[in-house]
């Protein structure tokens, strides 16, 4: 049961974020030159909630490389509409982009929002085919609450020890690389679960699914190449260093980026904006990041 106090704190939330949101995408064009998109695909069985778009760069030649999306918005708000014009930048640049909405809290609770993943990602797996896209060059991206399920999902995918704590099946997909933007790892740490954000994981969850949090705990080398983004003004900016330190010390390979000074201060997610130079500077480096992960 989720308190009176946690649903007025997701309402506020919601609230606060779409205006900015709004504000910042005004005036974009949700139909720019060199992108084809198919809207509202359906992956799953809520007809709200389990739908994907997909953009397309047009004249690309060959099978297309994929960049799969897990927004964020703390585990309690995003749609995908709120990120279509950063997966129509990627798109130009010239990858697939998978933008996918999911089932958000208090109306689900953990691991719900990842059992979508699951779904939206076993989906691309059976339906690559008839959108040409290369099943060999798969890429995850998720900011914030999106990057915690984006981390989660790559332990599972290269432990099958923590898989097997989720019962999710590989999906026939070789991901290279990814890219974890203001991240919310650690997420057990002191502070991070407070507010909205208790209304995805539950006290109740808290006390009866700590193992499936213990992300950390099961990342090994193999985990995926990663390009970790954070700024001077990004509240968990600490959480990206700790990570950095601790992907060091597995021996996993990873670039880690902080933008943003006091002259020009830059803000949780800040990539999002494309009216910004530093988020198109971020943008232009993880898509590099992933072209040189890229495989023939």
């Amino acid at each position: 049961m989720v308190s009176q106090e946690t649903l007025t704190a997701i309402l506020e939330m919601r609230t606060l974020f779409k205006q900015g949101d709004d504000k910042r995408d005004a005036g974009l064009d949700p139909n720019p030159q060199g992108v084809i998109r198919y809207d509202n695909l359906a992956y799953g069985p809520d007809p709200k909630w389990h739908l994907l778009d997909l953009y397309l760069p047009q004249n690309a030649s060959g099978k297309v490389p994929l960049i799969i999306n897990i927004h964020g918005g703390g585990w309690c708000y995003g749609t995908k509409e709120t990120y279509q014009f950063y997966g129509l930048n990627l798109a130009q640049h010239g990858f697939a982009f998978l933008n996918p909405n999911y089932r958000l809290a208090p109306a689900v609770s953990f691991p719900g929002q990842l059992d979508d993943v699951n779904r939206y990602i076993h989906w691309t797996s059976e339906h690559a085919a008839e959108y040409n896209l290369d099943t060999n060059n798969v890429f995850l991206v998720g900011d914030s609450a999106g990057g915690q399920m984006a981390e989660q999902y790559i332990t599972l995918l290269t432990n099958p020890e923590f898989r097997k704590l989720f019962g999710y099946e590989l999906p026939q997909l070789k991901f290279r690389a990814t890219a974890l933007n203001s991240a919310a790892v650690f997420v057990t740490d002191p502070g991070m679960i407070t507010g909205a954000v208790t209304g995805y994981f539950t006290a109740e969850v808290l006390a009866t699914k700590a193992e499936l949090l213990a992300t950390e705990k099961y990342i090994t080398k193999d985990f995926l190449p990663v390009y970790l983004s954070t700024a001077n003004e990004d509240f968990i900016h600490d959480q990206t260093i700790k990570f950095a330190g601790f992907l060091e010390a597995k021996g996993v390979e990873y670039v880690c980026k902080s933008f943003g000074d006091k002259k020009h201060p830059e803000p949780h997610v800040f990539l999002m904006n494309q009216r910004d130079e530093l988020a198109k500077q971020c943008n232009e480096e993880e898509v590099a990041f992933f072209k040189a992960h890229l495989v023939n």
